[in-house]
């Protein structure tokens, strides 16, 4: 008797790949968002703003790299969430409904890189 399955039989899934993204893109909202939103609290009821210069920070390598994930991370974040709550709506949009919101993602995310590497 042999235990051995046959692993043949089961079809390949692209979703932990989305699921990664969506994890990736939470923790960057977890992470990132609120020293934002911090630090944009603080320009608006000081009004000194020359404390925190982006566009200094935007201009190194490592912050646009940093740009680019804060980006990257929210937008398959946002997308798989409102494809989801399709689902949950009863909606479900199929997989024209999925290259929709990963394509909106992958947009905003190849928009954000050309911004970012024409400001280097």
């Amino acid at each position: 008797m042999n235990n051995i399955r046959d692993l043949s039989q089961y079809k390949r899934s692209n979703e932990p790949i989305f699921w990664g993204l969506f994890g990736f893109g939470g923790m960057v909202i977890a992470f990132a968002f609120p020293a934002l939103v911090g630090m944009m609290i603080y320009v608006g009821l000081t009004g000194d703003a020359s404390s925190f210069q982006i566009s200094n920070v935007l201009h190194t390598w490592w912050g646009a790299a940093a740009a680019f994930l804060i980006v990257f991370g929210t937008s398959f974040h946002c997308m798989h969430r409102i494809f989801f709550s399709l689902h949950d709506l009863k909606f479900h949009p199929g997989k024209a409904g999925k290259a929709i919101c990963y394509g909106i993602a992958t947009i905003l995310s190849v928009a954000a890189a050309c911004g970012l590497a024409m400001g280097l």
